[in-house]
Formats: structure tokens, sequence, C-alpha cells
């Protein structure tokens, strides 16, 4: 294997667990702290917030109340 692969290979991992890691661990993160938040996505539950003008970060849907299935 030559340099070149190794760099590619490396680099295409790294992208890989980025990418992971910006869709499943905010989830994990935002769901502990969202225990009282009443507002959330109806296409992406996870996101959530206390504001009631707040859109959602992943589509722009405006968050609404009690779109959380619990």
């Amino acid at each position: 294997m030559d340099l070149m692969q190794i760099i590619v290979t490396v680099t295409g991992i790294l992208l890989i667990g980025a990418t992971l890691w910006f869709f499943f661990g905010k989830q994990a993160s935002q769901g502990a702290a969202a225990k009282g938040e009443p507002y959330s996505c109806p296409m992406h539950p996870w996101i959530t917030s206390a504001d009631p003008a707040a859109n959602c970060s992943v589509c722009g849907m405006k968050l609404v109340r009690g779109a959380v299935d619990k």
C-alpha cells in the first residue's frame, strides 16, 4: 500500500466518523436536556426547544408543541 492510499483511507474513515457524530452524537446530548422542553420538530422529534418561535436545525420547519412521542 502506498502513502496516497493510506492517506485516502484514513481521511475517509475520519469523514465517516465525523458524519456519524454530527447526526447521532447530538441526538443523545439534546435528548438528555430536553426532558421539560415542550416544542419539537414533527419530522425530527429529537430537535427540541423551549422557544415557541424556534425552527428545526435539520429541516427548518417550525417547532410545534407536543410533537414528541412518549
